[in-house]
C-alpha cells in the first residue's frame, strides 16, 4: 500500500507483534493466539485463520495425549507432526512477509533507478499473493470444520479449467521443459455443474504439486465421464514422473498436520495444506481426491471424481465467492461510492477504480457514507462493515431505510457465513470476503451494476 507521496509503509510494530507470536506457536505453544484488532483487516483475517486450526491443533493433540496414553508412539508422533506443522505455518507466513518489507524499503530508498522499480513491484505482489493463498486455504480448512463451505455452482467446461490452471503455473517460467498432455473423452468436452472456485482450487493444488516435484519428463491429464443408474461421474486422473512417494508415507499425504517426508519440504517448501484441503473440497462437489499410485522415482498419480451439482439459489450465489470470468473490468464510467476505514486498502481500491475508469467519492465511515449517498447519484456502493461512527450494517439499513435502491457490496475481513448472511439481512446484495483481488472486486461490481448503465 501507498500513502499520499507514493511511499509504501507498513505498520511494522503490529507485524513484529504478529511474528514474535508466530514463533511462539512454531516452539509448541498451541495456547498462544494471535490478536485480532478492531479494524478487522487482511492482518486480522490471517490472524483468525491461524487462530482456528492451531486451536484444532492443541485440542487434537490434548485428546490423543489423554485417550491413548498406553500408546506412546501414536503419542509422540501427533505432538511432533503439530510441531511440524506449526513450524511450517509460520515459515510460509513469516518469509514472504520479510520480503514484502525488504522489496518495500527497497522501493521507497533514494537513488533507485526506475529500471528496477517493476521488477521490485511484481516480487512484491507475488509474496503478497503467496500470503493470500495461505490464508484462502487456512480459512477453508476452517470453514470446513465448521460445515460453513457454501458451493456457487455453475455451467463449468473442465478441460478449459485445466488449460487455464496449467498456464497459470508458468511451467516454462520455472526452467522446466516438460511434455503436457491433456486429453478428454467426447463426454468429458462438455460442461458440469459445479463450483468453478472450488474446482480450479482443487486442481490449482494438485497440479502446482506434480509441477513442483517434476523435474524430467511430463505430466499427463486424462478426462472422461462414466455413468452408472442414470448418475453422472466425472473422472480427472493427473499422473506426474517426479519424485513419487514411498509406500508408506501414502496416507499421510492428505493429513493436513503432518508431511509424507519432511526432508523434502524443507527443500521444496510448502504448508502441506493443499492436498488435504482438496480431498475434502472434492468430497464437498460429490466426489473425491485419492493417490492411485506412486513410487520413489517414478512419479505419482491422483484421481479426482466430481458429480454435478444442483444450480445454487439466488442467496447461495450472493453469499459465493465471486468468480473473475474476464480480464476486462468492465466498469470504466460508473461512479461508485466506496465506503472504506482503511486509509491504505481505501487509497488502493480507489486508484484501482480510478484506472479502470470509474469516478470515485470517499467516505470513511458509515455516516459519512450515509450522507454522500444522499447528495448523488452512484452506481454501486462499496461498504465495509467494520468502521467508527457508524459500522456498515447500521449504515445499510439506514439507506434501505431512506429509500436508497442502490447496488450495495459488503467487504468484510470476517471469513463467517453468518457475518456474511447478517449483511445480506441488513440490505447489502453480495459480500466480498477480504483479502480481495482487485480483478474479483470489478467483477462483483460489474454483476451489482448491470441494467444502471
Amino acid at each position: 500500500m501507498t500513502d499520499g507521496s507514493g511511499r509504501i509503509e507498513f505498520d511494522r510494530d503490529r507485524v513484529a507483534e504478529f511474528m514474535k507470536v508466530l514463533e511462539q506457536m512454531a516452539a509448541g505453544d498451541t495456547h498462544k493466539r494471535l490478536t485480532i484488532s478492531p479494524r478487522r483487516d487482511e492482518l486480522d483475517a490471517i490472524a483468525h485463520g491461524i487462530n482456528v486450526l492451531v486451536g484444532e491443533l492443541g485440542w487434537t493433540t490434548e485428546r490423543v495425549l489423554e485417550v491413548q496414553t498406553e500408546r506412546a508412539v501414536t503419542a509422540e508422533r501427533a505432538n511432533d507432526s503439530k510441531n511440524i506443522f506449526l513450524r511450517n505455518m509460520s515459515h510460509e507466513i513469516r518469509t514472504p512477509i520479510t520480503a514484502m518489507l525488504g522489496f518495500a524499503d527497497l522501493l521507497a530508498a533514494d537513488g533507485l533507478g526506475p529500471q528496477n522499480r517493476p521488477d521490485l513491484l511484481r516480487r512484491l505482489q507475488t509474496n503478497g499473493l503467496a500470503v493470500l493463498s495461505l490464508l484462502d486455504d487456512l480459512l477453508d480448512l476452517a470453514r470446513l470444520d465448521a460445515h460453513r463451505i457454501v458451493l456457487n455452482p455453475e455451467s463449468v467446461t473442465v478441460v478449459e479449467l485445466v488449460r487455464d490452471v496449467l498456464a497459470s503455473l508458468e511451467i516454462d517460467g520455472r526452467g522446466k521443459e516438460l511434455q503436457i498432455q491433456v486429453d478428454a473423452t467426447p463426454e468429458a468436452l462438455g460442461p458440469i455443474q459445479t463450483d468453478r472456485y472450488r474446482l480450479r482450487q482443487i486442481l490449482a493444488n494438485v497440479l502446482a504439486n506434480a509441477v513442483k516435484f517434476t523435474e524430467a519428463g511430463g505430466i499427463t491429464v486424462l478426462m472422461r465421464v462414466t455413468r452408472e443408474k442414470d448418475v453422472e461421474q466425472w473422472t480427472i486422473d493427473i499422473t506426474d514422473t517426479g519424485l513419487g512417494i514411498a509406500a508408506d508415507q501414502h496416507a499421510r499425504v492428505f493429513e493436513p498436520f503432518e508431511q509424507a517426508n519432511v526432508s523434502i519440504t524443507r527443500v521444496y517448501g510448502g504448508s502441506g495444506l493443499g492436498l488435504a484441503l482438496s480431498r475434502r473440497l472434492a468430497e464437498q462437489l460429490g466426489g473425491g481426491l485419492v493417490l492411485l499410485r506412486s513410487a520413489p522415482g517414478e512419479g505419482s498419480a491422483f484421481r479426482l471424481t466430481l458429480r454435478p451439482l444442483q444450480a445454487a439459489s439466488k442467496s447461495t450465489r450472493a453469499l459465493g465467492r465471486e468468480a473473475v470470468t474476464t480480464a476486462d473490468s468492465g466498469i470504466s464510467g460508473l461512479h461508485i461510492l466506496l465506503a472504506e476505514d482503511h486509509r491504505d486498502l481505501h487509497l488502493a481500491v480507489r486508484q484501482f477504480l480510478e484506472r479502470a475508469g470509474a469516478t470515485v467519492e470517499s467516505a470513511y465511515d458509515g455516516r459519512q457514507a450515509v450522507a454522500i449517498a444522499a447528495s448523488a447519484t452512484f452506481d454501486v456502493i462499496l461498504m465495509d462493515l467494520r468502521m467508527p461512527n457508524m459500522d456498515g450494517f447500521q449504515a445499510t439499513r439506514v439507506l434501505r431505510s431512506q429509500g436508497c435502491a442502490l447496488p450495495i457490496i459488503a467487504l468484510t475481513a470476517d471469513p463467517t457465513t453468518m457475518y456474511h448472511e447478517e449483511a445480506l439481512e441488513a440490505g447489502c446484495d453480495s459480500c466480498l470476503a477480504k483479502p480481495f483481488k482487485l480483478a474479483e472486486l470489478s467483477a462483483a461490481i460489474r454483476r451489482s451494476s448491470r441494467g444502471r448503465r
